[in-house]
């Protein structure tokens, strides 16, 4: 006799095409937040170069105001 062949329920199907989905989407998201990451990087950079700048002309600028 045959054996009868079983294919996939279309529950099943459907929940094997939502975790594909689900995977794509967080391939994304993980690709998108180390660019973000990258950039919160970057703007770290620029804030201590900018505080240290600020720093010292705040520095300056008390050592000018001393000495009148």
């Amino acid at each position: 006799m045959a054996k009868v062949i079983q294919f996939p329920s279309k529950v099943q199907i459907n929940r094997v095409q939502r975790l594909q989905q689900l995977n794509d989407a967080l391939d994304r998201q993980e690709q998108m937040l180390q660019e973000v990451m990258k950039e919160l990087d970057i703007l770290n950079e620029e804030i201590v170069t900018l505080t240290s700048e600020y720093n010292s002309m705040l520095k300056e600028l008390k050592e000018l105001v001393m000495q009148t």
